[in-house]
């Protein structure tokens, strides 16, 4: 029973974090989030600390909880972590996985291109989008692990830390399954590593 309680608390709190109900430097009162959910505090300090360890929030003395401030430095850091599991899922998944479940894919990227890149919308496609991609490789740490990363990097993006620069591409991602059907994982990782940084401008300079 604690454990749903704290991850249905744990969603909450995610959710509140990437629709930007919840921005950087603002403190966290656990109590009144608490009593808002009728749950105990406990609960809501096991989500609290989740959300921490994967670096949205951060504890300060004498203070409490706060939605962590966000740095160039952090950003930058989680853009390579990023496109490092992308890059290494595509090397996995593309060709004959890629192929075997195009028409999904494809399903997913089309609603993705739909949506504007502006909008909760479109992330939430994105992140459908990229985690089924992701998902092909069949490594659940893997998944994991990227889906931990592109939250935060939403959540970068909501507080305009990161912009997308420059004219956006409306088959970006129907365009995407189509290339990632190649047999060469030299190229996946290629093509990923262009998609991903596609638009970033400045924070990607540099990274080889």
């Amino acid at each position: 029973m604690g454990e749903f309680l704290s991850r249905r608390v744990y969603k909450e709190l995610l959710e509140s974090l990437l629709l930007n109900d919840l921005v950087p430097g603002m403190i966290i009162n656990r109590r009144e989030i608490a009593t808002k959910l009728g749950v105990s505090v406990a609960p809501v300090l096991e989500a609290m600390l989740q959300l921490e360890a994967e670096g949205f929030l951060e504890s300060i003395p004498r203070k409490g909880t706060q939605v962590r401030p966000v740095k160039p430095e952090d950003v930058r850091g989680h853009l390579i972590v990023r496109e490092a599991l992308e890059c290494q899922a595509a090397r996995l998944y593309c060709g004959e996985p890629v192929r075997r479940n195009e028409r999904e894919l494809l399903r997913l990227a089309e609603t993705l291109d739909g949506t504007r890149t502006d909008s909760v919308d479109h992330w939430r496609e994105e992140l459908a989008f990229h985690q089924a991609m992701v998902g092909l490789t069949g490594c659940d740490i893997l998944i994991r692990e990227y889906t931990k990363t592109f939250r935060l990097n939403v959540f970068f993006s909501l507080n305009r830390i990161i912009t997308v620069s420059g004219p956006y591409d409306i088959r970006m991602h129907t365009d995407l399954v189509s290339k990632l059907k190649t047999d060469d994982p030299e190229q996946a990782e290629r093509i990923i590593r262009d998609h991903a940084r596609s638009g970033k401008g400045h924070l990607t300079d540099g990274i080889r």
